[in-house]
């Protein structure tokens, strides 16, 4: 895990990929 934060709600996390879907303010999935 890193200690960088993304703003937004996290849709889910696969931590064992170590990857995930981030909701954004206002703004697409990533």
């Amino acid at each position: 895990m890193s200690d960088q934060l993304e703003s937004g709600i996290v849709k889910w996390f696969n931590e064992e990929k170590g990857f995930g879907f981030i909701a954004r303010e206002g703004g697409d999935d990533v």
